[in-house]
């Protein structure tokens, strides 16, 4: 995976860094909740800002924060923003949303399957409730998480990473589509799932797109805290060794070299920014 050219890396956080500003001048105009999440998070608490070597921006929301945030923006009818969310398009297989600016394109390998276009963006997750007894809770997560990748394997073919993984996908992907696990059919089927305990006296939550099948408290996440990030000022979750601990374990201390990663893009257009 070859690393962004410092000019590249900068400019990309810095339009990145613009979404950011914008999507948080909404959430406080119309009083939403949002918390910085997995890199952006560790970012805040280890450098003010972003992780040096990072390239994305991830926010996370109450799934009631974020469905108040889709209707504002249906209802602005933006010029300047899409938002990506898979009610909006089958083909759009991740179960998290995105701030996407227009005007601007950033390609990765899967773009050529797929009629949305995707921008500069950030990155909308959300967090759903869990029932309350372990056992329900495992098995929840754990479908949630399979369907998920279901998805994504209905949609799109493989061709990078490991050929033994490329084999096994793009074997299932037209097996899927003749026996009606198609992109439609997930499309319907996983938003109701994941809100499936919205109305429930919960008290576990938890980002069902994560592969760490971790799960939260609402005190991890509330009150808030206000921290600099870069040249503003944005909240985070509550509890740090709750939210990046699960996932991270010791997130303050640097990654080696190897485990630092970014995305493998095939193409990114600024246009006017």
């Amino acid at each position: 995976m070859e690393a962004h050219d410092d000019e590249t890396l900068q400019h990309i956080k810095d339009v990145t860094l613009l979404i950011l500003k914008d999507f948080k001048e909404i959430c406080e105009e119309n009083n939403l909740k949002y918390y910085l999440w997995f890199g952006t998070e560790i970012g805040a608490v280890r450098h003010q800002g972003f992780i040096p070597w990072d390239d994305d921006i991830d926010i996370v929301m109450f799934r009631e924060d974020y469905e108040k945030f889709l209707k504002i923006m249906e209802e602005k009818n933006c010029e300047k923003y899409t938002v990506l969310d898979s009610r909006y398009n089958e083909e759009y297989f991740f179960q998290f949303g995105r701030l996407s600016l227009n005007g601007t394109h950033w390609v990765e390998f899967w773009d050529k399957f797929v009629s949305f276009d995707l921008g500069m963006h950030i990155d909308l997750f959300i967090l759903d409730k869990l029932p309350n007894n372990n056992i329900k809770r495992f098995f929840f997560m754990r479908i949630c998480l399979i369907l998920c990748k279901f998805y994504a394997i209905s949609t799109i073919k493989f061709d990078e990473g490991s050929k033994i993984v490329q084999l096994i996908v793009n074997t299932l992907h037209p097996i899927f589509n003749v026996i009606g696990l198609t992109p439609s059919y997930f499309q319907k089927k996983l938003p109701k799932l994941f809100r499936k305990y919205e109305n429930k006296d919960c008290k576990y939550y938890a980002d069902l797109t994560l592969n760490y099948l971790s799960y939260f408290k609402l005190s991890d996440f509330e009150p808030s805290k206000v921290v600099q990030f870069e040249d503003i000022q944005a909240t985070i979750p509550n509890n740090q060794d709750a939210t990046l601990g699960q996932i991270y374990g010791d997130y303050m201390t640097l990654p080696p070299e190897e485990d630092r990663f970014w995305h493998n893009l095939h193409d990114i257009d600024f246009g006017e920014y």
